[in-house]
């Protein structure tokens, strides 16, 4: 079941190799990370607090579409304070 050669062995019949190991390794650290590369990408509010939930509680499901919620939400545009009217100017 545990095999600490070369290759990356599942447990349960599929051998990988080197480079599949890798590659899932890769892929499984990338999608982990990937709220807070998404918050850090689009240059949002909260980056830091999508970083800080995403390392903290990642491993959690919730925590991590938490994250990726925050990450990918629409930016919240505030209203423009409206021009004085001429009433009002005089």
């Amino acid at each position: 079941m545990f095999d600490f050669g070369f290759g990356f062995d599942l447990g349960f019949g599929a051998d990988l190799g080197s480079i599949g190991g890798l590659t899932l390794a890769i892929l499984t650290v990338a999608l982990c990370v990937l709220p807070s590369l998404i918050a850090f990408n689009r240059g949002i509010e909260l980056r830091w607090v999508v970083l800080v939930l995403n390392v903290a509680a990642g491993s959690s499901l919730i925590a991590w579409l938490v994250a990726l919620y925050l990450a990918t939400r629409k930016p919240q545009i505030p209203l423009a304070p409206s021009a004085p009217s001429a009433r009002n100017s005089g």
